[in-house]
């Protein structure tokens, strides 16, 4: 697993609208009031007050109230979505919004895939090598042990697992590099989505490996659809 700041792994490649995802994905949970220390508020508070005002546009509100009303419009739009699906609706109708709007968009004309006992996997689209994914794994489920044919992006949205190497919450984003490998599982608690930006196939090892190798699972190319 590299060990690489936020800064380091999405500089130079947010061109790539599979990784500009899972940035703007980061930074809706980064930023949302669940994961934000609140003892951090009155100081960043403070600084604010030291700090010399500047003047705006005058399209300045009008800009700000345009982004309001249409994030308002998508909120609606996934309540919606919500309101007439079943239970795994809801979910995804409450994951961060950048995520949720490109989950939404891949239902329309996809559905959500087997990913192995108690996962599924939704393709959300493709940019040039890489390709997106959103993974639902209940508690107690996870991946077979497997290494990495390229370089491979995951962030974790909601719930917990543990890899054999390590723990990993909400907001915490790893890189898997050939030569890594490991075993994510779920742990007890909420459901575990997970954001994964891929280069290509995992590399199952053991009787999976040999699995993988006859039928080419779990690997389902994009090209149908291609990220904004």
């Amino acid at each position: 697993m590299t060990d690489l700041s936020l800064q380091q792994v999405f500089d130079g490649r947010r061109a790539n609208a599979a990784v500009d995802l899972i940035a703007r994905t980061t930074d809706a949970l980064r930023t949302d009031s669940r994961f934000v220390e609140a003892p951090s508020d009155p100081l960043g508070g403070a600084f604010l007050g030291d700090e010399t005002p500047a003047d705006l546009s005058a399209e300045a509100l009008d800009r700000v109230l345009a982004r309001i009303e249409a994030a308002d419009a998508r909120d609606e739009r996934a309540a919606e979505f919500a309101a007439r699906g079943d239970s795994i609706a809801a979910e995804v109708a409450g994951l961060p919004s950048p995520l949720r709007e490109a989950a939404l968009a891949a239902l329309t004309d996809d559905h959500w895939r087997l990913g192995g006992v108690g996962i599924r996997r939704l393709i959300l689209g493709a940019s040039g090598a890489a390709q997106a994914e959103l993974m639902r794994i209940e508690p107690g489920f996870g991946t077979p042990t497997h290494d990495h044919t390229a370089e491979e992006l995951t962030l974790i949205v909601t719930g917990a697992y543990d890899d054999g190497h390590a723990w990993y919450g909400p907001g915490d984003l790893t890189v898997a590099e050939p030569g890594f490998s490991h075993a994510p599982t779920a742990l007890k608690g909420d459901i575990c989505y997970v954001l994964a930006v891929t280069y290509g196939p995992p590399k199952f090892l053991g009787v999976f490996g040999g699995l993988q190798k006859v039928l080419g699972f779990p690997w389902t190319p994009a090209a149908r659809r291609t990220l904004p």
